[in-house]
């Protein structure tokens, strides 16, 4: 799924303070396990990339995470 989360220049909106304007589109991916666990990621990668890309992608920079 296509999103744009609110991580774009802040912006003073009436008497709200600054509240974020949406940012760039990302990419939000969901992953049921076999355990029942539901994950999810946000990935910057284009949207033109296939699925086995994307979760290659997200498996590699999870072990790099475990690494340290």
């Amino acid at each position: 799924l296509r999103v744009r989360t609110a991580d774009g220049p802040p912006q003073r909106i009436w008497d709200k303070g600054q509240q974020h304007l949406p940012g760039d589109e990302a990419g939000l991916i969901g992953e049921q396990r076999a355990s029942g666990e539901k994950k999810y990621y946000l990935a910057n990668l284009p949207a033109s990339t296939d699925l086995r890309t994307l979760a290659a992608t997200i498996k590699a920079r999870w072990i790099c995470e475990q690494a340290h």
